[in-house]
């Protein structure tokens, strides 16, 4: 499963900005070679590498090899006693009375840093890719995991310490320059420092068409208990988007551990589409009470969704789009867009309309950013639109869907005053 939510990507694009402690990413040539100390301050030597136990979609760092001064025998720390890891160094536990234990060189140890670093990235017929010039990684609560490989020439900057330059010459989008793990293939044996290659799952003509596979995956691998903990400290937006996302399973463990009312408020934040997809896999009785919750209206689309099939569009509808003035300008509706996208169902378009909310065109976000910013929305949108009436049904819907192959239509009354948006992907959801 991938993870496409915009509310997801802005949530983890905070903690990568520290304003989240529960999720951090980091690279690790960011924090090898960094001191270790312990939470006294008391030096003890600088991280080598991390060794990684590969199972799963996202290997899990199970110790830290830390190098110690004066050619003592570096230290295989386990990863329990670590308090805190991050660029400006690593904080222990203070060593027992006769150290911990001494890290010996072994064919079994999955090393990061010494094992996979400046590999070849092969695809599956067998092509090169990219080489992995860093590596992604990202704390959670009490683990660590390894979520991507860096193949960018701005990871290969960072390693010569030439950051900021990089992020001064260079673009500032990274993330197409991750290769998500869950596309790599489990370690060969025989991987070492000299020889062997890291190869994916996929085509490398493939690879441009994944998605970053994020928070729902960190979710499904955790424990339940680690779930839950998790999942509970996510503010209601992002928990509604990683519970969408998430398998059926996944979705009524969470569920059955989460209070009713938390349970309610997070769903309060997805479309009746998506609330009747979850409602669906839950036992009748936690359905029906989960439902007494939900605002009436809400709660009464949710009922004929999971009730009928061939439902009115105002049922598969949401109401949160974006809706701008025609004589609003390029480089304002940029500055629009991102203040209120956030808070949007819908952002792939822009429905321009008049002061009755009447709609007169549509402006692909595509068509957005390569307009002139001294136009107007009314001079660069599709004057035609394909629109639904509230009462059209879901046969009909699903038929210009197929015909246009749109990614969301508007729903207009009579006076063609836009009452809703349908996309795509609610539409079909309960056939997937």
């Amino acid at each position: 499963m991938t993870v496409t939510s915009n509310h997801i990507k802005e949530y983890l694009q905070k903690v990568q900005l520290g304003e989240n402690t529960h999720l951090r990413y980091l690279y690790l040539s960011e924090i090898v070679k960094k001191k270790v100390q312990t939470k006294d301050g008391v030096t003890l030597g600088k991280l080598r590498d991390l060794i990684i136990r590969d199972v799963g979609h996202y290997p899990e760092v199970i110790s830290l090899i830390v190098d110690r001064p004066l050619g003592r025998p570096s230290w295989n720390v386990p990863w329990t006693h670590i308090i805190s890891v991050s660029s400006e160094g690593t904080v222990i536990d203070p060593p027992p009375n006769d150290g911990y234990p001494v890290f010996k060189h072994s064919e079994d140890y999955l090393l990061l840093r010494d094992k996979v670093l400046d590999k070849r990235i092969l695809d599956t017929e067998g092509f090169d890719v990219e080489v992995v010039y860093d590596i992604q990684l990202l704390l959670v609560e009490n683990k660590m995991f390894v979520v991507g490989a860096d193949v960018g020439h701005h990871a290969f900057l960072r390693r010569l310490k030439l950051g900021k330059v990089a992020d001064v010459v260079m673009e500032r989008d990274l993330s197409k320059d991750i290769i998500p793990w869950a596309y790599v293939q489990p370690l060969p044996a025989d991987l070492t420092s000299t020889k062997g290659d890291v190869k994916l799952t996929v085509t490398k003509e493939g690879l441009k068409d994944i998605h970053p596979a994020d928070l729902a995956d960190i979710l499904e691998e955790l424990s339940h208990e680690e779930r839950i903990r998790l999942f509970n400290a996510l503010d209601e937006q992002v928990a509604a988007d990683a519970l969408e996302v998430t398998e059926p399973r996944v979705q009524r463990q969470i569920l059955a551990s989460t209070s009713v009312d938390r349970a309610a408020e997070i769903l309060g934040h997805l479309s009746s589409v998506q609330v009747a997809d979850i409602l669906s896999v839950l036992p009748r009785d936690d359905s029906e009470e989960l439902l007494s919750l939900l605002k009436t209206d809400v709660a009464a689309k949710v009922k004929v969704l999971l009730t009928q099939h061939d439902v009115p569009a105002s049922a598969l509808a949401v109401p949160s789009f974006l809706a701008f003035p025609g004589d609003l300008g390029v480089e304002e509706a940029f500055k629009r867009f991102r203040d209120e996208a956030r808070h949007s169902d819908v952002t792939m378009y822009i429905y321009v309309v008049d002061e009755k909310q009447r709609l007169k065109g549509v402006v692909d976000i595509k068509e957005l950013l390569q307009a002139d910013p001294a136009s107007k929305l009314q001079n660069i949108m599709t004057k035609k639109v394909v629109t639904v009436r509230p009462t059209a049904m879901r046969g009909e819907v699903e038929a210009l869907f197929l015909k246009y192959r749109f990614r969301a239509i508007p729903v207009a009354d009579r006076s063609k005053k836009v009452v809703g948006v349908i996309k795509e992907k609610d539409v079909f959801l309960q056939e997937e």
